[in-house]
């Protein structure tokens, strides 16, 4: 069984209690120039992958597929986590783990669509996913 995943893209995002607060969510597009940007996870682990590490990874990359770099780095997440069972829960039931990242600024060419691709534990699933696209600047 895998992880049920929904990713959102977001102006802010932060984890608190277990819950994510995000500010500006839901977007696909951004105007030219340095702009702000987190990623929030919301994931329901099944019970059968609780108490061992998941890795989760997003590759920041263009729309022909390859990968966005900033000083010739690949702008890449690297996340890994653990969910345990909580005590009381009904064998078999899904666990909420909510995951949120503040990205640094970025600046990206305007004109260009983008796409994180999300991967966890080495399986890619295209609903995952998350496009944007970065307006050319008005003239």
């Amino acid at each position: 069984m895998s992880i049920q995943l929904q990713v959102v893209l977001a102006d802010y995002a932060v984890t608190h209690d277990g819950k994510i607060m995000m500010a500006g969510a839901g977007w696909s597009e951004v105007g030219s120039g340095t702009f702000a940007s987190a990623l929030a996870f919301m994931a329901k682990v099944p019970w059968d992958m609780t108490g061992r590490d998941i890795s989760l990874r997003a590759d920041l990359v263009d729309e022909d597929g390859r990968a966005v770099t900033i000083n010739d780095n690949p702008v890449v997440l690297q996340i890994g986590f653990r969910v345990e069972r909580p005590d009381g829960l009904r064998p078999g039931s899904d666990i909420d783990q909510n995951l949120a990242v503040q990205l640094p600024q970025l600046s990206l060419s305007p004109g260009r669509a983008y796409e994180w691709r999300i991967t966890v534990d080495g399986e890619q699933r295209r609903d995952w996913n998350r496009g944007f696209f970065v307006r050319a600047p008005s003239v």
